[in-house]
Formats: structure tokens, sequence, C-alpha cells
């Protein structure tokens, strides 16, 4: 008997934590569940997906014969075509075949894409680029990424790592003197103006370990040397948006992820500057899909996908 696929299962693997989800095939999500990404890399991080996620359907009795397929994010570089992750530092992966193996224990169609890419996707589906076809989406969490939607299409670029705007040089003394990156591996805007980057900064100033979360509760307490830090990090993220659309010519910037959320305070003065230095001024937005832009992502990925194939 052939069961009608009436659902899509979809993946936000991030650095700290791993949210599952199962959505029916209009897009309503239907359930969720978290799991805490070090417990998860103690073993082997595909089996332990494919069990929650069987989990997940017992729970409705849903046969996976009623499943289109399963939708991932990833952060790092993906080769979505083959779904092989060629780089995740954070997950210390390299060439790893994500798809293959889920493809074999769960007997069903997967699609992988790069966590930012999916979360522009999340946004186009239900969130602040709906209606949009050419936008710039910026998360800035604990690192930065950027998300490039061309004439209403995700742009991957030549080697699957477009929108990699972490590396980006936003200060020409880099050139002569080179820098000290906030963590291994990390580029120059991700060191000045991520979550962990802003972080070292202000610990290098004061001593003090804060979190990023931590960090913009004193700047709203007035604690000076947090307010010198954000307010460096927010001169470089308006750099790197002055270039980026001076380039693309987006209609909307959008930001998101944690620290993305908190920059509220300071849309005014980006705008003021984007208005002064290029030729036509995007709309700047922060987005409202809180954790979730990715998760939605991934299920429009395998919906998009399921559709094409």
């Amino acid at each position: 008997m052939n069961l009608v696929k009436k659902y899509i299962l979809a993946v936000d693997i991030g650095g700290t934590s791993i949210e599952c989800g199962l959505f029916d095939r209009s897009g309503k999500l239907l359930s969720t569940s978290m799991l805490h990404t070090m417990e998860v890399m103690q073993g082997d991080v595909a089996e332990q997906l494919a069990e929650e996620l069987r989990r997940k359907l017992d729970d409705r009795g849903i046969l996976f014969e009623e499943v289109y397929g399963l939708g991932i994010g990833v952060p790092g570089i993906v080769d979505a075509e083959n779904g092989l992750v060629l780089k995740a530092p954070s997950l210390k992966w390299d060439h790893y075949p994500l798809k293959e193996k889920l493809q074999r224990l769960l007997q069903v169609p997967v699609y992988i894409g790069n966590d930012v890419n999916n979360g522009l996707l999340g946004e186009v589906e239900v969130g602040g680029l709906q209606h949009v076809s050419h936008a710039i989406y910026m998360m800035i969490g604990t690192s930065i990424g950027v998300g490039l939607l061309l004439n209403g299409e995700v742009y991957e670029g030549h080697q699957f790592s477009a929108g990699e705007a972490s590396y980006m040089i936003t200060d020409k003394s880099v050139l002569r003197e080179g820098f000290q990156p906030a963590r291994s591996g990390y580029g120059f805007l991700s060191s000045k103006a991520g979550g962990f980057g802003m972080a070292n900064e202000y610990e290098k100033k004061t001593g003090k370990s804060v979190s990023a979360q931590e960090l913009f509760s004193l700047v709203k307490k007035g604690n000076k040397a947090a307010i010198n830090v954000v307010d460096q990090a927010v001169e470089h993220l308006t750099s790197s948006l002055i270039n980026m659309t001076a380039i693309l010519n987006p209609e909307v910037i959008l930001l998101g992820g944690g620290v993305g959320r908190e920059l509220s305070p300071y849309l005014e003065k980006i705008e003021e500057n984007l208005e002064k230095y290029v030729p036509h001024k995007p709309k700047l937005r922060i987005s409202s899909m809180q954790n979730r832009s990715v998760l939605y992502g991934a299920f429009s990925l395998c919906r998009k996908q399921a559709k094409s194939t």
C-alpha cells in the first residue's frame, strides 16, 4: 500500500543545541525537540539524529513512508548537491557524509544546506523576506554569516562559500599588521563583531569574562567598556553592510541571530551611514523569527527539492 506523503522533517544543527522539527506539507510546525550538541557529538551524530527523528514520528504514530524527506541546516561549508559537509569547525567535521549516512539510516531523501542559507530560506518562507527578490541576510550569533538572495534564489558561490562575511576586513591596517583571531579559524569581522569576538574584546579590555548576552546587559546598565566594545563592533558591521550593499544593491538587509536581535538601538545610526555612503539605501530590518528561521528554512529546502524531483 502506497501511503500519502504528508510530512517533512527538519533539523537545525547549532554549535550549542540541535532542534528537530516535524512539519506538515503546508508548513505548519507540528512538534519540536531539542538535543545538546556536545552530548550528541560524544557518539555518531547521524545515528543519534536518526534515533531522535524515529522517536518523533513514533510519538505521533507516523510512518516514514508518509514522510517526503528531511531538510538539515549545518553551521559550515556544505556541498549541497552531494550532501557533504566540507568543513564545520564547531562540529569538528571535515568532508562528513551526513546525507549518505542519514539516507541509509532513515530510508528517506535528505537535503542539506548551510545554516545561514537555510535561515535565509526560512525568512523568505514565513519571515521578514517574504515577497523579496534581492536581500542580504546577516546572521550574527557566536560568529557571523551572510545569506545572499539574488533574483529570488540563494546564491552559494563557486565553492559553496559565498556569504562567508566573517572573513571580511573592515580595517585596512590589518593588511599591513595582520590581526589576532578571537578563536582559531575566525575571520576578522567575526573576531571584532561576532558574539564571541565582542566578549573576547571586552575581556581583553577589562580582564573580566562575559557572554555576549551579558555584554549587552552591561551596555544597558551604562558600562563604558561594554559600550565601547559594542560601538566599535557596530562600526565594523556597518562598514561591511555598506560594502556589500554597494556591490549587491539589495532591496532589504535583514539582521538575525542572537546578537543581531540586540542591535535595535543601533539601527538608526546604521541607516544614516547607509544613506550617506551607498547609491540606493535598502530597507534595514531585524528578524522577528527568534531562533526558528533555520528550522523553517530546512523545511523549505526539503519541500523545494521534493517538488523538483
